[in-house]
């Protein structure tokens, strides 16, 4: 199963989030203009479009293998 996760790190908050706007499923929100963008994991198909629309390559891949343990891509 594959979601992604916007790393805090990288992301700089961006007035016009791409990857919230983008969205076809809706997966990306903010509670507040200011804060930085969350994905909701029960909306995310993982399709990991978004990836190719951060500037700031702040979309990571969390990746869940056949034991359930969370990983970081392969």
């Amino acid at each position: 199963m594959k979601r992604v996760l916007i790393d805090p790190r990288r992301c700089t908050n961006c007035r016009v989030c791409r990857v919230e706007t983008e969205c076809t499923m809706k997966a990306v929100f903010r509670e507040l203009p200011e804060d930085r963008p969350w994905v909701d994991f029960y909306r995310c198909n993982g399709c990991l479009e978004c990836k190719a629309w951060c500037p700031d390559h702040a979309i990571e891949e969390l990746t869940y293998p056949c034991n359930g343990q969370p990983r970081m891509g392969w």
